[in-house]
């Protein structure tokens, strides 16, 4: 996101180096999701603004999600997302799109409509995709669960069989053509034997390979710590074999090593501020 006047220039240059490029050696980028909070946070009132759509294969410099380096200075809170930042100049072959971003009547902005962003639902409100998540999540977390069928997770989706007693909620990606692009459930316990932490879990974080890197991810996971604090919780935790420093990047923190089915697993926790 830049002035018009900004991408302008770039044009004249030939790329596009930001400002922040020379004082923190990286341009502030958003995702589809993130753009519009990101306009009204720091452009308010902003009527000269265009958008850019990068793809990132088609990038020179280097990309890289990390923690947002906020434009104010304020510093990083544990729950937020990943941003994208690039470590460089944008080479102008790598912006496929323009797209005027002016803001609204009231000075604030709103997603075009040439963005394809999606949607957080609880997957209860969603039963035409309970097959395909159930699927997905039978072929992703069969070597930790291998008597798992499509039926366990229509019981989890539903809050029927083995779950029925049970406290869970999951929640689905989808993006405007109403596509699942991932899942991440709230669940009072995750299954892990011997296991002695209170919960609740985030569990299940899943997202199809081909919506990685666009902060789909990230938030899910937000959204299960944010439905956690509403519900009057004050830790989270879950486990992982192999997210631990993407975890640890957004706040949460190691506590045990466990095995389950074999492979070894570090369950970790998150604090959690109301």
């Amino acid at each position: 996101m830049l002035s018009r006047e900004a991408w302008v220039e770039a044009q004249t240059l030939g790329q596009r180096v930001a400002p922040s490029v020379a004082t923190e050696g990286f341009a502030h980028c958003s995702t589809e999701h993130q753009i519009v909070d990101v306009a009204n946070k720091y452009f308010r009132r902003a009527n000269n603004m265009v958008l850019l759509n990068i793809d990132p294969s088609k990038l020179t410099s280097q990309l890289k999600f990390e923690p947002p380096a906020h434009l104010d200075g304020s510093p990083t809170l544990p729950h937020e997302p990943m941003f994208p930042h690039i470590y460089g100049a944008i080479n102008l072959d790598a912006v496929i799109d323009v797209i005027d971003f002016p803001c609204g009547p009231n000075g604030q902005f709103s997603a075009p409509p040439q963005l394809s962003t999606f949607s957080v639902v609880n997957i209860a409100h969603a039963p035409h995709h309970w097959q395909r998540a159930a699927e997905l999540s039978v072929t992703e977390w069969k070597k930790y669960f291998p008597n798992d069928t499509v039926q366990t997770y229509f019981d989890l989706y539903g809050l029927t069989g083995q779950y029925a007693e049970h406290f869970a909620e999951t929640y689905i990606a989808m993006n405007i053509n109403d596509e699942l692009l991932g899942m991440a459930t709230l669940v009072d316990d995750d299954e892990l034997p011997e296991s002695n932490e209170p919960g609740p879990w985030l569990a299940a974080v899943l997202t199809l390979p081909s919506t990685r890197h666009n902060g789909v991810g990230s938030t899910l996971v937000q959204h299960v710590v944010q439905r956690a604090i509403q519900l009057g919780h004050s830790e989270l935790f879950l486990y992982t074999s192999d997210q631990q420093e993407w975890y640890a990047k957004k706040g949460w923190l190691p506590i045990r090593e466990t095995p389950l089915n074999g492979i070894a697993h570090t369950v970790m926790r998150l604090p959690l501020r109301s």
